[in-house]
This record gives structure tokens, sequence and C-alpha cells, in this order.
């Protein structure tokens, strides 16, 4: 039995909002929807349909969000995979911003990955889906 269907929100902390914002808005284009008066936390959501039933509509809430503990240099065990249209806009696009790319790969069925870490230490998955035949 499976107890999990998606996943609801993805939640970045941080101890710099301000610059982790201004990095995923103009690395990775993800421009918030809100955002409270102090700019501690934003949000912004993926919606996406139901395999199983395509009349529902779902979605993912994404956030960065401020927190009074003490992380800077502390290591992030998590990776959050982004899906993207193409690799090698994206891929150059992070690169016109003087972000490293860690590594690249790519899976015959599966699609091309890229490798990446965000100013605070959080790693990134980028896949592009292989194309349906």
């Amino acid at each position: 039995m499976s107890l999990i269907n998606g996943i609801g929100g993805v939640f970045l902390f941080t101890n710099n909002p301000k610059r982790l914002i201004e990095w995923y808005r103009d690395c990775l284009g993800i421009v918030p929807e809100g955002q409270d008066s102090e700019c501690n936390s934003v949000y912004t959501s993926f919606e996406y349909r139901d395999l199983e039933n395509p009349e529902i509509k779902r979605t993912t809430a994404w956030a960065i969000m401020s927190t009074d503990q003490d992380i800077t240099d502390k290591p992030r065990t998590g990776r959050i995979n982004y899906c993207v249209k193409s690799m090698a806009e994206t891929l150059s696009h992070l690169q016109s911003k003087g972000v490293a790319i860690d590594k690249t790969e790519d899976y015959e069925g599966y699609g091309k990955f890229a490798w990446v870490t965000d100013p605070d230490g959080n790693k990134i998955e980028l896949w592009e889906p292989s194309k349906s035949d």
C-alpha cells in the first residue's frame, strides 16, 4: 500500500533569503508568486495533473524560508530534481551566470542529467527527460 502520491512541497531554509531568492530567479528562472513584507520567505507553485485521474489538478509548493538557526557552511543532505525543457539552454544560461556545473550525464532511456549547487550548498539535479518515440 502506497501512502504517498506526490510531493506536496519543497522548502529551502537559509540565513540569507534575499541572496538565495535572487539566485533562483536569475539562474533557474523561478519567480516567486508571493512573499512576506520583509522578504524572509517566498513561495511559488508548480501545477500538474493526476496521472490516474487527469481531471484532478495538483500543485507542488516551492519556498525559500529564513531560519533563525545558523546554517551557514553546514552540510546539506537533500537534493531537488528540476525538470528542464532544454538541458543545453539551461546549462548555457547557468554558465553565463558563473554557476559551476558539477557533472553531466546522459542516461539512455531516461534522459540528460546535470548537477549544480546553489549558493547555500543545496545540491540541485537538472533533468531533461528522454523524448518519447
